[in-house]
């Protein structure tokens, strides 16, 4: 691990440690002691939510012209200013108009971070050095988890604001740590350019989509199998908590190896492929718990959490190639921000898709969204099979001017 990826890797350790433990306890804390009623919250996030959509790409594409490394600790101090405001907010509106601003930075900070992983990757084993990264991020989600259990156990309002300073103080000083990364040249513009050229690169947007599709796997997990086992099976309800343990440690443990074999564009489309496959097994064996024992469902839901845990670590890896590989040299920011943008948008209309189209539908819904998966595992295929025949940029092309 490079000096610079251990930096980035510190970094984000701090930012989803911070962030890990306000998402796990604020929705409590806002509808307790905030003046929030949990619809008000609903529709407060989702209108933050469809805000932060539109910063991915114009903050990726400042990042690119003004240096990415500069832009992204600026937004993260910036998005650590708008944190602390939760401390104050009184009532729906209050709640909304600070959700919005810091959904809005922060959306546009993480574009930013991504490209400065792309381009100080460039050369090495980007893919490699994501898989790391994401598994030092997974252990300050896990601890961010913890911390958070604290707060809710204590249960006071105290405790809860020492959570959100907490997540306020995590993204200063992951914007800090960002400072001493080597820094990122601003790529000039070139005379007649268009500004936002991945908005008009077809490739690149169809990939995007595709895998909008495609992560809505991960709500799976936090969302899918919690409302699923209630409702609809005899497995004790402890078996969430036991999957989504079973989820972070597997990805802790196995990231980076797995992440070792998918380094080029025909490892990540066969890999992709396969994970749609994955997911396809996932489903169908969950759908399957309805009407089995308790004892059997608890095991049939332990192979589906195994399969979409390898099938989470492959796409994930995949993915990571697909979005730097594709991308042009010089404007790792905007395209970073559209894919993420994408990435945001998912997860934006997940929970309604899973708990309404597929939980209300019943084995039925969970059959129909396991052929979506398998579907855009296939789609991947022809995008990338079109980028093998445009010309790329080789490894060096991608390098940017450091200084």
């Amino acid at each position: 691990m490079s000096t610079s990826v251990r930096l980035l890797g510190i970094a984000v350790f701090f930012n989803l440690l911070g962030r890990g433990a306000f998402m796990a306890s604020s929705a409590l804390y806002f509808t307790k002691f905030a003046g929030v009623t949990p619809g008000q919250l609903g529709v407060g996030l989702t209108i933050a939510g469809a805000t932060g959509l539109l910063s991915g790409v114009p903050f990726g594409h400042l990042a690119d012209r003004r240096g990415q490394r500069d832009v992204a600790a600026v937004l993260l101090i910036l998005s650590a200013l708008a944190a602390v405001c939760f401390l104050v907010v009184d009532g729906f509106v209050q709640f909304t108009a600070v959700a919005v601003v810091f959904t809005f930075i922060e959306r546009g900070a993480y574009a930013a971070r991504q490209a400065v992983l792309s381009t100080l990757t460039a050369g090495e084993d980007a893919t490699l050095a994501r898989a790391q990264i994401r598994t030092i991020g997974n252990l300050g989600v896990a601890i961010g988890s913890g911390i958070a259990g604290l707060a809710i156990w204590v249960d006071t309002r105290g405790a809860y604001l020492a959570v959100i300073g907490f997540n306020a103080v995590s993204y200063l000083i992951c914007g800090l740590i960002l400072f001493a990364l080597p820094r990122i040249a601003a790529v000039p513009v070139k005379p007649g350019a268009s500004k936002l050229p991945v908005l008009r690169d077809r490739r690149y947007v169809a990939a995007t989509m595709v895998n909008m599709i495609m992560v809505i796997h991960f709500a799976m997990l936090d969302i899918g199998f919690p409302l699923w086992i209630v409702q609809y099976t005899s497995a004790p309800h402890w078996m969430t908590a036991v999957l989504i343990l079973f989820n972070t440690v597997g990805c802790v443990l196995f990231q980076v190896s797995a992440s070792r074999r998918i380094g080029t564009l025909d490892s990540a489309r066969r890999s992709w492929r396969l994970a749609g496959f994955l997911f396809l097994g996932t489903c169908v064996l969950t759908g399957l718990t309805n009407g089995v024992s308790g004892v059997g469902a608890g095991v049939l839901l332990l192979v589906a959490a195994g399969l979409h845990l390898y099938g989470e670590i492959i796409q994930s890896a995949a993915g990571w190639v697909i979005s730097i590989d594709l991308a042009p040299s010089g404007q790792n920011g905007q395209y970073q921000g559209l894919f993420t943008t994408g990435f945001a948008f998912s997860q934006m209309v997940a929970p309604f898709v899973i708990s309404t189209l597929v939980i209300e539908n019943g084995t039925i819904g969970w059959v129909c969204l396991g052929a979506t998966f398998a579907l855009a595992g296939i789609a991947m295929t022809p995008v990338l099979r079109n980028a093998d025949e445009a010309p790329s940029a080789g490894p060096h092309d991608k390098e940017i001017a450091r200084s």
